[in-house]
């Protein structure tokens, strides 16, 4: 071949490599972003919600109003204003519901509630470790159903409630254990540190007050479907005196 006839064949093969190239879809910093938050893994769904706002936030994005059956993974964040209450179900068997101007981030095996009322339950025994995290203490879920307050005043103490079952309330990660049997209740303020203090102080509700509860609980009654541990609770009022 002559030299002139190698230079123009070089030349053809050059351009059809750059038009085979440019034909190739380009992976845009969207379909990345995408693809990353398909790979996280859904370790909680939210199951209902009761009017508005409910907002979630997922990951580092911005708060957006939140639908039923939307995924939720580690970091995401859940929120409710005025009347909204919302239910999620976590991937490892237990539910929890929010409402009371709350705001909830999930860990794992934590429950980080900022501010609001949660009612969390167990059927059975959850697959892993489960804790309730908040200012004032951190409750550990024992098959139960637990109802926790925290105030607006960010100084008031936080309220922690067996519906029924064990509730296991400790003061920081690791530290010693205040029980809570069905029926009972513990308010327990920021800061704290006494833990005998704190046991001394676990009363059980009257029936009176705890039957009144049990009728005007908007986590409890607010919901297209019942709380499945209602007969349970049902029993621990009807066994107060």
């Amino acid at each position: 071949m002559q030299p002139m006839s190698k230079l123009i064949a070089i030349a053809l093969l050059l351009v059809g490599s750059t038009a085979l190239a440019s034909c190739e879809p380009a992976r845009t910093p969207e379909s990345r972003d995408d693809l990353v938050q398909e790979e996280q893994a859904t370790v909680a769904t939210i199951q209902d919600i009761v009017a508005n706002p409910v907002l979630v936030t997922l990951g580092q994005g911005e708060p957006a109003p939140a639908e039923a059956s939307q995924a939720m993974a580690f970091g995401d964040r859940i929120t409710t204003a005025d009347q909204a209450l919302a239910e999620v179900g976590l991937a490892n068997g237990a539910v929890f519901r929010i409402g009371g101007d709350a705001a909830l981030t999930l860990r794992p095996n934590q429950l980080l509630l900022d501010a609001g009322q949660m009612i969390t339950w167990v059927e059975g025994v959850v697959s892993e470790p489960l804790e309730i995290v908040t200012p004032a203490g951190i409750a550990g879920i024992r098959g139960t159903t637990v109802f926790v307050n925290i105030a607006d005043d960010p100084a008031a103490p936080v309220e922690f409630f067996s519906w029924e079952g064990q509730v296991a309330v400790r003061l920081t990660a690791g530290g010693e254990e205040v029980i809570l049997n069905s029926g009972e209740q513990l308010f327990v303020a920021p800061g704290e540190d006494d833990i005998e203090a704190l046991r001394q102080r676990v009363q059980p509700l009257d029936k009176a007050e705890a039957l009144q509860r049990l009728d005007e609980s908007a986590l409890i009654n607010g919901f297209s479907g019942p709380i499945p541990t209602r007969p349970a609770i049902e029993a621990t009022v009807e066994a107060l005196e």
